[in-house]
């Protein structure tokens, strides 16, 4: 009987200090995963006062050190992190956005976004770049990416009388362009609208010649905003159209025509877009012209139209490398 009951007590004993063990491990267990999460940036992120939200924001945009580290090494600011979510948001210009921010706090992050991927943090012509015309169709032209002085494009063709003003042979596109505008002029007659091209192709030299008329009779300030400087221009492409009606080509009284009006609305089906729209002067440079087109392609000038934006925006995000 007695020893029975010691080894009832062993037992018990035996049973007793497994369960301590199993605890301890448990406990051990639990406090080394408790130990690593706090060496996570979730919980480093957490603790320096982000919430879940903006923790999993940073998380999912973010993997490496170096801009984890930046979240922990400076003030919590949620602004940053609006910037991530952005729709045009691109990781290669975090730190310009970040910088941007920090000199315009007052600026929306849509606004500090769109201005760094178009440069407007620099004045116009402060930098120049080459325009990219392997791009083709593509390139972009404007008070950043300009165009050399010997650029000329290759598939020039003259614009029918038909479809122009001017001597014979005096107005030319590419062909692609062209061939585009003939299918937008036929789709517009049918419609009771006649269409006709009042400017198209120029050369770098004659470009500066229209330049300096402007500057030479009302100073640089209205020239630079209503003509490109030379290499500037999309008229130097051969992309560029300048469209009036066969009955109206003046250009204030042209922005209030049917003509323009269909233009707008339906110039995109045909692969070209307004280029200097009302509400846009601000990121092309230009003051509005309801009769400057520019031919980028069907897919990419509906995208442009239905997501209202500018070219500058469109290049930035999907075409610029």
């Amino acid at each position: 009987m007695a020893t029975r009951k010691r080894l009832k007590k062993q037992v018990y004993f035996v049973f007793a200090g497994l369960i301590l063990i199993i605890g301890l491990i448990i406990f051990g267990i639990n406090k080394y995963k408790e130990y690593q999460y706090h060496q996570t940036y979730e919980y480093k992120l957490l603790e320096h006062g982000y919430n879940e939200e903006e923790v999993t924001t940073i998380l999912d945009n973010f993997s490496d050190n170096e801009h984890l580290d930046y979240f922990l090494s400076n003030e919590k600011n949620s602004n940053i992190v609006k910037l991530l979510n952005e729709e045009y948001y691109l990781d290669k210009f975090f730190y310009e956005y970040v910088a941007y921010l920090e000199e315009n706090p007052d600026l929306s992050t849509e606004s500090i976004v769109r201005n760094i991927n178009v440069h407007l943090d620099k004045d116009f012509y402060e930098i120049e770049y080459e325009t990219n015309v392997s791009l083709d169709t593509q390139m972009l032209v404007n008070k950043y990416y300009l165009l050399s002085e010997d650029y000329v494009p290759e598939d020039l063709v003259s614009v029918s009388q038909t479809y122009s003003w001017g001597e014979l042979g005096s107005q030319k596109v590419r062909e692609v362009a062209y061939n585009a505008f003939l299918d937008m002029w036929n789709a517009a007659e049918q419609e009771g609208y006649y269409l006709m091209i009042n400017s198209s192709y120029r050369s770098y030299q004659d470009q500066e010649a229209v330049y300096n008329n402007y500057k030479s009779s009302s100073g640089q300030k209205y020239a630079d905003s209503i003509a490109a400087r030379p290499g500037s221009s999309e008229h130097q492409t051969g992309l560029a159209i300048d469209i009036f009606s066969k009955t109206n080509t003046n250009r204030n009284s042209f922005t209030d025509s049917p003509e323009a009006k269909w233009l707008e609305d339906n110039a995109h089906k045909y692969g070209f877009i307004l280029r200097y729209p009302e509400d846009k002067v601000d990121i092309t440079g230009y003051s509005y012209e309801s009769w400057h087109f520019r031919y980028v392609g069907e897919d990419i000038a509906t995208y442009i139209y239905e997501h209202d934006i500018t070219f500058e925006e469109y290049y930035a995000y999907f075409l610029e490398k």
